[in-house]
C-alpha cells in the first residue's frame, strides 16, 4: 500500500518526490556517519549540507539523469546489454567528471570553507579512492536499477542502495585529509 502510494506520487510529482526521498536519507546517513560510526555529536551544518546534496544531486539531478537523460541517450530498454552500456557510461563518465567534483566543490564551498578550487583539489585527492569503493556498492546496484526497477521505483531504490553508500561517504570525506 505504501509503495503504491509513493509510486503514485513518484509518477505524478517526479522531481519533489525524488527531492524529498533523497534529502531525508541524506539527514539520516550523515546522523548515522556522526554518532555511529565518528562517536561525535550531530554537527547540524554538515547534516544540512549533506541532506541538501542529496535532495538535490541524488534526488533532481539523478531523476533526470537515470529516467530522462539516460533514456534519450540509450534508449528506454531494461535488457542486461542495455543497462550495461548506462552503468559503463555512468561510471566512466558521469561518476568521476560530475558526480565527485559537484560534490566535492559544494562541500568545500559551503561546508569545508575552502572554496570550490579547494573542494575539486581534495578531490583530486581522494577520486581514485571514492571511484573504487563508489564501483564495488553501485556497478551491481545500478544493473538493478536499469535492469529490474520500474522508473517510478528508480530513485528509492538508488536512496535506499546509498544510504548505506553515504554514511561510508560522509565519514571518508570528513575523515582526516
Amino acid at each position: 500500500m505504501i509503495l503504491r502510494h509513493y509510486g503514485a506520487l513518484a509518477e505524478s510529482n517526479p522531481y519533489s518526490v525524488a527531492f524529498a526521498t533523497c534529502a531525508a536519507k541524506g539527514v539520516v546517513a550523515d546522523a548515522a556517519s556522526q554518532v555511529l560510526i565518528e562517536h561525535k555529536k550531530i554537527d547540524w551544518k554538515r547534516n544540512f549540507v549533506f541532506s541538501f546534496y542529496g535532495g538535490f544531486y541524488c534526488g533532481w539531478a539523478q531523476h533526470f539523469i537515470y529516467n530522462v537523460l539516460y533514456t534519450k541517450l540509450f534508449g528506454p530498454e531494461t535488457t542486461v546489454v542495455n543497462a550495461a552500456r548506462k552503468v559503463v557510461f555512468d561510471s566512466l563518465v558521469h561518476v568521476p567528471f560530475v558526480v565527485f567534483p559537484v560534490y566535492y566543490a559544494y562541500k568545500g564551498l559551503v561546508y569545508d570553507g575552502v572554496g570550490i578550487r579547494g573542494g575539486l583539489n581534495r578531490c583530486r585527492e581522494d577520486i581514485v579512492d571514492m571511484c573504487r569503493r563508489y564501483y564495488t556498492v553501485w556497478i551491481p546496484a545500478n544493473i538493478a536499477v536499469f535492469t529490474f526497477v520500474p522508473e517510478r521505483f528508480r530513485i528509492a531504490f538508488v536512496a535506499t542502495t546509498s544510504l548505506g553508500w553515504l554514511t561510508l561517504a560522509s565519514f571518508f570525506t570528513h575523515g582526516p585529509s
